[in-house]
């Protein structure tokens, strides 16, 4: 075969041997019936293995993805509601301190009435005392007056007398 393609030293590089094409063309048949035989079906089938591994990859990340999606719905629905709570407690504890504040200030106003009605009752008796004291120190200054006038002095019964008439007439002049 050589010494044919040696033969044809004149040939040219450009001009078509049909020889050598076919000889090429039996060859690249041959060869490539033989590659069907033994390597093409392997070949096949580990590239069926691999789509398939692609399209399992791809639903796999399509579903992963679509529950990644649920559960972030999931969560803002939560973390809304757990703001919702938060906010819900917070009013409460407004309401809450806003009736502790006016519970004290009740109890406040109700010490404080309490204390100046306690005061009123103390300046009233402290007052009555005072009035009293006063009403007796008069009559004994008009009885001392009276008995000067007199020069003399009086009986129990006159003194007794004398003190009853004036204390009524200092009730009536202190009440006017």
């Amino acid at each position: 075969m050589f010494a044919l393609f040696a033969a044809d030293s004149t040939a040219k590089p450009l001009t078509p041997d049909f020889v050598t094409m076919g000889v090429t063309l039996v060859v690249f048949g041959l060869l490539l019936l033989i590659l069907y035989v033994t390597a093409w079906k392997p070949i096949l089938a580990g590239l069926r293995k691999r789509e398939d591994g692609i399209f399992a990859a791809r639903d796999e990340a399509t579903k992963v993805k679509h529950e990644v999606e649920g559960l972030r719905v999931k969560l803002n629905a939560e973390f809304a509601a757990a703001n919702d709570r938060i906010r819900a407690m917070m009013d409460e504890a407004r309401k809450d301190a806003d009736a502790l504040k006016a519970s004290e200030r009740e109890v406040g106003k109700k010490e404080a009435a309490t204390e100046l009605d306690r005061a009123r009752r103390q300046i009233a008796t402290e007052t009555e005392a005072a009035m009293q004291q006063l009403r007796q120190q008069a009559v004994e200054l008009a009885g001392l007056m009276a008995t000067k006038a007199v020069r003399r002095n009086l009986s129990l019964g006159d003194k007794q007398a004398l003190l009853q008439e004036s204390m009524e007439e200092l009730k009536k002049t202190v009440k006017a």
